[in-house]
């Protein structure tokens, strides 16, 4: 239990997968959480705009779970791919979603929302998963994971980004529903 009803921390995780999925056996992985936004009612928090991280540390991250669907997201600054001159800035995401139900999910859509340092909000949302797969919706078999990676800009060189991925699921019932799965605050 914390003091205080909001705020941020920093610290680690580790992803296990209990048994082999798309071929492939079990295995872990860790992680530094560079920033992860507290909330005393579980929605989305902006987070304060924190100093960029130095070359030895991991890029921001976010892991959030919605209904058993788990999405990591980092997010790291690209200069070589930005123009200051014109004052866009571009950043890399790269992004895993888990699926830790029963049954399959299909992810359908995609949302991210972009807020620079002067307070300018940007939407970006499409069908399918977007990134490098662009429309294409992915179907996820229970207990597996994939990735895609994307570009978001902003027109300051500090910023935040959020978002959610559009999943169709079944429930235990056999009803379909649709789940926002997250993604917290990086940047």
């Amino acid at each position: 239990q914390l003091e205080t009803s909001h705020g941020a921390m920093h610290g680690s995780f580790q992803f296990e997968t209990l048994r082999a999925v798309s071929g492939v056996v079990p295995s872990m992985f860790n992680a530094r959480v560079g920033r992860l936004a507290l909330s005393p009612t579980d929605s989305l928090e902006q987070a304060p705009c924190g100093e960029p991280a130095r070359g030895d540390m991991l890029p921001d991250t976010s892991v959030r779970a919605t209904r058993r669907v788990i999405v990591g997201a980092t997010v790291e600054r690209q200069p070589e791919r930005s123009d200051e001159v014109a004052g866009v800035y571009r950043w890399a995401y790269d992004v895993q979603i888990n699926n830790a139900r029963d049954q399959a999910i299909t992810v359908v859509a995609h949302r991210w929302m972009t807020v620079d340092a002067d307070g300018a909000v940007k939407e970006i949302n499409g069908l399918g998963v977007g990134g490098n797969y662009r429309a294409k919706e992915i179907e996820l078999p229970a207990g597996d994971a994939f990735r895609t990676k994307g570009i978001l800009a902003t027109a300051t060189p500090v910023g935040n980004a959020w978002g959610a991925y559009t999943v169709r699921a079944q429930t235990a019932g056999g009803e379909e529903v649709e789940i926002d799965a997250e993604v917290g605050v990086v940047g």
